[in-house]
């Protein structure tokens, strides 16, 4: 990627960052009595266009979604390479294959779940698909897909197609990051996955699975080698934070150990893994010439949204101002 080809990018961008919500306003939405007054708030940001749409406030997550594909077509737009969008929509897309084909081998009506903000035009996919012309997708796509069906038809497991597309899918955007020979995104992929597998271990063990399926399920391409990892799987939460201990992420992820060892439940260990990522990005600030600021923009936003949940789902179960702080992620302003 040539960084000065992102020069009017990043000028736009600036511009776009100054909308972002601060934390001055997320705290007036936290001590806020209702969703009603969240909603006030929010008539006074660069959400108001959709949330003034609304008839029923409990219908937020209508404003949430329309927000994200508004950011990302925008992004698409000033963006100098569509590399630097496609790092942060794969996950729509495979979180699309995976509607698609559980609608199919399950038989079920999924579209409610379908999500309009990838890379691709997915109708087109899905198209294709049903008309069993895989060889006519995307190359990464069609592997993806015919592993999960030959997989399917063994096992009948529906569970499986999430494990098995989740490790195509972490292939993919490890070699899209490795290919722009940007080292925030290199950085962030590789750190999220060590992220990952340490909460699934956590997560399976928790569940009691066995060490077959953890092997199966741990992904490749992180920081922390997957021998490494497969070591901590039969140890306490003590022994697994003294093991982990050197790696790039140890601070916050002996945080979240900690935590999770006191609470049994991986709420802040999640917290902890959000707030790393949007650190990590918080050097893109810096950054005149390059594609680092408009990336860490979109993070930004994806966060800025995912506390707006957590705040709107808070308050319609009436939980406290306190908890909710707790809950919130890290803001990029």
């Amino acid at each position: 990627m040539d960084r000065m080809d992102f020069t009017q990018g990043v000028v736009r961008t600036r511009v776009l960052e100054k909308r972002l919500l601060s934390r001055a306003q997320i705290d007036r939405m936290i001590d806020s009595d209702s969703i009603e007054e969240v909603f006030r708030i929010l008539g006074e940001t660069e959400y108001a266009s959709e949330a003034s749409k609304v008839q029923n406030f409990y219908n937020y997550e209508k404003v949430l979604s329309n927000e994200l594909i508004r950011v990302y077509h925008l992004m698409r737009e000033i963006s100098a390479d569509q590399k630097v969008i496609d790092l942060l929509t794969l996950k729509y897309d495979y979180h699309n294959l995976k509607v698609m084909i559980k609608e199919k081998e399950l038989n079920e009506d999924f579209s409610y779940l379908y999500l309009s903000v990838g890379e691709d035009d997915f109708k087109e996919i899905k198209k294709l698909f049903l008309e069993g012309n895989l060889n006519e997708m995307k190359k990464e796509y069609q592997e993806a897909v015919e592993a999960v069906l030959k997989d399917f038809a063994q096992s009948k497991d529906p569970g499986r197609i999430d494990m098995i597309l989740d490790r195509f899918y972490f292939k993919q955007l490890n070699q899209l990051a490795a290919d722009t020979e940007i080292p925030l995104f290199i950085d962030y992929v590789k750190d999220m996955i060590d992220f990952i597998n340490v909460k699934t271990i956590i997560r399976l063990k928790k569940q009691g699975r066995n060490r077959s399926l953890m092997e199966e399920v741990i992904l490749s391409g992180g920081n922390i080698d997957k021998e490494s990892l497969l070591l901590v799987i039969n140890d306490s939460v003590e022994e697994m934070m003294q093991k982990l201990k050197n790696y790039r992420i140890s601070t916050s992820l002996l945080k979240g150990l900690e935590s999770y060892e006191k609470t049994n439940r991986l709420t802040d260990f999640e917290k902890y893994m959000d707030d790393y990522l949007m650190n990590l990005n918080k050097s893109s600030k810096y950054i005149t010439f390059g594609p680092e600021p408009i990336f860490s923009y979109i993070v930004a936003k994806e966060t800025e949204i995912k506390n707006l949940r957590i705040i709107m789902v808070s308050k319609t179960n009436g939980i406290s101002p306190e908890a909710i702080r707790e809950r919130v992620r890290d803001l990029y302003v």
